[in-house]
């Protein structure tokens, strides 16, 4: 079962997309640095499965995009597939972001966006044109390297 700790709305994750995002506990990535140490606790914050509609709810109107933030465990892929097909059934993108060093797994078709690659502080975010970290948007012909998107010269 998925556990989240946080949602929040923003514009910074998704490239042209405002998104309803959900912080999943139970990350097993560790990175170094982490922003968010409290995501890396098993079980921590409320079952999502039982909060979902109500955070939808709450957000309804306010979003174009479903933003999860954070894998959790192997056995929770069911349940993030699902997650993806509640948005979607709410008329809204979804996105995924992994923490993890992997292509685009067959589990994560169902999301408009992926996000992956593990957080590497020398090698810096999204936001860095020197980033690991690579942002995908589907297309008709498969999923797109996006990750440009990000990079802001008056970021960087």
């Amino acid at each position: 079962m998925l556990y989240y700790c946080e949602t929040a709305l923003s514009n910074l994750e998704v490239p042209e997309e405002i998104s309803i995002c959900i912080y999943i506990s139970g990350c097993t990535m560790h990175c170094p640095e982490c922003h968010y140490p409290e995501l890396q606790k098993k079980d921590y914050g409320a079952p999502l499965s039982l909060y979902l509609n109500d955070i939808l709810d709450a957000y309804h109107g306010m979003a174009s995009c479903l933003c999860i933030l954070g894998e959790g465990e192997k056995s929770d892929r069911n349940e993030l597939e699902y997650i993806a097909c509640r948005g979607k059934e709410r008329g809204l993108k979804t996105c995924l972001y992994s923490g993890r060093d992997t292509n685009i797994e067959p589990w994560m078709y169902r999301y408009d966006y992926v996000k992956t690659g593990s957080y590497k502080r020398t090698l810096g975010a999204l936001d860095k044109k020197t980033t690991n970290q690579r942002m995908y948007k589907k297309t008709e012909m498969g999923y797109v390297d996006i990750t440009n998107a990000f990079w802001n010269d008056m970021l960087i």
